[in-house]
């Protein structure tokens, strides 16, 4: 695929990507946690719910993974607004 002038299609794709990682690095952690979850209900039952247990457990690395991603590129960006601001002092 060629890259337009403006760059727009090359975002389109990072863009893409950076939703499929989240998307991934928030329910991979739920998911495992109900298939375990339900595993565990069979074979080792308990008066609790592994299940539920465990898909709280899943949401809270979940959503714990997301604040790890979106910290790291809030700091990518604005160490790019700095290098860019830099760039145009000197030029």
């Amino acid at each position: 695929m060629r890259k337009k002038k403006t760059g727009i299609e090359e975002n389109i794709w990072k863009n893409f990507g950076q939703i499929w990682d989240i998307s991934w690095m928030t329910i991979a952690p739920i998911v495992m946690g109900v298939f375990l979850g339900q595993y565990l209900d069979k074979n080792y039952p308990l008066g609790f719910s592994w299940t539920l247990s465990l898909i709280a457990l899943g949401a809270l690395l979940g959503f714990y993974n997301l604040y790890q991603f979106l910290m790291r590129e809030s700091e990518k960006d604005e160490n790019d607004r700095r290098d860019d601001g830099n760039r145009k002092k000197r030029g």
